[in-house]
């Protein structure tokens, strides 16, 4: 344990916490091109889970192969969909018993997209704090969309959203490829 000059004064706010772990699980994403992590805590602050982008279970890694939907198949060279489950869907999954996940909070790195905010609604999230939009990558790697429905759906059903505005403190570029 590091031993302090002068006496601590402050610390973290809860924020602060739960915003650095989700970028920190962000550094284990295997995509290349959206580093997304995902922290669930509970209206108490107990973490409830952790998750971050990365392919299903035994698929390939697109940081190894390539991206599916821009690089293209690895044996076949044809464009497909995204292999990757997304930081907060692993995280559902992580959870073990999805009830716990009725009222929680979800910090994020990346706001979430259409598809993931359907699941999170159903899974009962109350508020969702994020760090950065997603921009969803058009097939064949011809730039970026936007995804307005995730944020309409959220306004629907009374989830609230909230844009992260407080320091990051971990020592790493969550964005850089390492």
């Amino acid at each position: 344990m590091t031993k302090l000059k002068e006496p601590k004064t402050s610390r973290l706010s809860w924020d602060e916490f739960f915003m650095n772990m989700a970028i920190l699980a962000a550094k284990r994403t295997a995509c290349r091109y959206v580093e997304a992590g995902a922290v669930y805590v509970d209206k108490h602050n107990r973490v409830i889970s952790v998750g971050y982008n990365g392919p299903t279970e035994g698929d390939y890694h697109c940081i190894d192969v390539g991206c599916a939907k821009v690089d293209g198949d690895p044996q076949t060279g044809k464009l497909k969909r995204c292999r990757g489950a997304h930081a907060e869907v692993n995280g559902m999954i992580n959870a073990v018993d999805i009830t716990r996940l009725r009222g929680a909070t979800l910090y994020t790195a990346t706001f979430p997209c259409y598809d993931c905010m359907k699941s999170l609604n159903n899974a009962g999230i109350r508020e969702i704090i994020y760090l950065e939009e997603y921009a969803r990558i058009k097939k064949g790697g011809r730039g970026t969309e936007k995804e307005n429905e995730a944020r309409e759906l959220a306004d629907t059903r009374g989830i609230k959203i909230r844009k992260y505005s407080g320091k990051v403190y971990i020592n790493c570029d969550y964005k850089k490829k390492n």
